[in-house]
């Protein structure tokens, strides 16, 4: 289900465009948190408990939690596996944070990143200087597009348009755009 846009947000729009510009596209990230991450943690959960379960098979002794707090070694695993539970819910809640007010614009002159709780422009960059761009897909994620990059600390960042739903209509937009834009 696509999130709704607000009043304040789409009136932040109409403000923060030139008079001559027009909104082509308008759209907000899906809120799920990288699903890649949380399945990494959660794996890493289940093979937590499967060792403590195993420590405790390997004491001759029945599968009781009280052995748990007994063993050093599967007390550690435990507390590991709390850690990671721990770890996650605090990922998916930053997630969240982050990208609840975040949402994207397609005008007839740039591509526009809006952050709403600071009420500014994240990121605003022409087609004319748009020099990569390309939809990417994964099992997690139901569409990016990446149209810059950044590099940070030796590290490249695809800067885009995150998990939006309907992505292969977005790119026909923005490809669109980039032609006429070139061709002029």
């Amino acid at each position: 289900m696509a999130r709704k846009f607000v009043e304040t947000e789409i009136d932040l729009i109409y403000e923060q465009l030139r008079p001559e510009e027009e909104v082509l596209w308008r759209g907000k990230p899906k809120l799920t948190p990288n699903l890649s991450y949380i399945t990494t943690l959660a794996l890493v959960f289940l093979t937590s408990i499967i060792i403590i379960i195993l420590r405790i098979i390997k004491l001759k002794k029945n599968l009781d939690l009280t052995m748990v707090f007994k063993d050093w070694f599967a007390l550690v695993i435990f507390i590991f596996a709390l850690l990671i539970v721990i770890l996650s819910i605090i990922y998916a809640k930053k997630y969240h944070n982050k990208i609840k007010n975040i949402f994207y614009v397609i005008s007839s002159t740039r591509l526009v990143i809006f952050d709403s709780k600071k009420q500014k422009i994240s990121l605003s960059k022409l087609f004319s200087t748009v020099k990569i761009l390309r939809l990417k897909k994964t099992v997690f994620d139901q569409g990016t597009i990446i149209f810059d990059i950044d590099i940070i600390e030796d590290r490249i960042k695809e800067i885009g348009f995150i998990n939006i739903s309907n992505s292969k209509d977005v790119l026909d937009i923005i490809s669109h755009q980039l032609y006429h834009t070139r061709n002029k």
